[in-house]
């Protein structure tokens, strides 16, 4: 994997980031505009271009690939699990520790995970991208929640959590990939005109949410370091190196390893102000998170995925 290129496609995203913080500080956007255009790129154009990825021949031993997928997913989860728990040694009784074991276990995979993987890799590995990200909501608004309200029984649970636009698309578009369903070209090409829109526009809101984080905050606090370093570097080091002698595809490896490079889940303030933790911290790990991965991603490309 070449440093320049990677780091080229990275940079190009974070300056659409910029881009997106620099409206929002200039008001020509606001907070109520940036939550309704997130909404509509969860609800609209990404699973379009989840659905439009999954638009692939049948193969039988895609199944194979699949089935490992899922399997890697799940012992990443278990790792960076594993790894979240320990914290608990180091930062003793801190108050604040659901939202440091929040941060460290759930990455950016939908907004920012996605263009990564398709930037790096091509539309076509957005399909894995896709069936690896399948636990995530299983475990955000479970163990996520846990992590964030423990001690405060006073929140809303529901099944209906795990209901929403991009897993259905995932659905359908397995649905229609097991039972090879071409769409017809002119839903597919409109699927993938608004599929197009999902990179450009996730950046935006991403620069928008982080413009009202306090960043300066972030710079003087060294526990952040800390999770940040963990986050962005740590894990993705232990899944390549644990997980390289277990897979064999290249591509099956890669997935996990970059998918776990990617900064804290933006969604860990609006998480954490739901669940009354500390939404402050949130948004400060947030914003250290994407201000470092525009080095910390490609440098993890270059030293694994080669």
């Amino acid at each position: 994997m070449n440093f320049i290129n990677t780091f080229t496609q990275v940079l190009i995203l974070f300056i659409l980031i910029l881009i997106g913080y620099f409206i929002r500080y200039r008001n020509l956007i606001d907070k109520s505009f940036t939550s309704k255009l997130s909404n509509l790129v969860l609800s609209i154009f990404l699973p379009a271009l989840i659905i439009n990825s999954m638009q692939i021949n049948f193969e039988p031993s895609i199944i194979n690939k699949i089935i490992i997928i899922i399997l890697l997913s799940f012992i990443t989860y278990l790792i960076s699990y594993l790894i979240a728990y320990s914290l608990k040694f180091i930062f003793k009784s801190d108050k604040d520790m659901g939202v440091y074991q929040y941060a460290v276990m759930f990455s950016n995979v939908g907004f920012m995970g996605y263009p990564v993987v398709q930037s790096i890799f091509g539309s076509d590995a957005l399909f894995y991208a896709s069936i690896f990200n399948l636990p995530f909501n299983l475990l955000i608004m479970t163990l996520g929640v846990y992590l964030l309200c423990r001690g405060n029984e006073n929140y809303d649970f529901s099944i209906k959590s795990f209901v929403n636009p991009v897993i259905v698309s995932i659905l359908i578009g397995f649905i229609l990939f097991i039972f090879r369903i071409k769409l017809p070209v002119f839903i597919n090409d409109t699927l993938e005109l608004l599929g197009d829109l999902t990179t450009p526009l996730s950046m935006l809101i991403i620069g928008s949410m982080l413009c009202e984080s306090p960043a300066k905050e972030c710079f003087f606090n060294k526990k952040l370091y800390l999770i940040v370093f963990i986050r962005l570097l740590f894990i993705p080091a232990c899944i390549y190196f644990i997980l390289k002698g277990i897979v064999n595809d290249k591509l099956l490896l890669s997935i996990p390893v970059i998918l776990t490079s990617m900064p804290i889940a933006t969604n860990a303030a609006i998480m954490a102000n739901k669940y009354k933790a500390n939404e402050s911290l949130a948004s400060q790990l947030v914003f250290l998170s994407a201000l470092l991965s525009i080095i910390t991603i490609p440098f993890i490309s270059f030293l694994f995925i080669r």
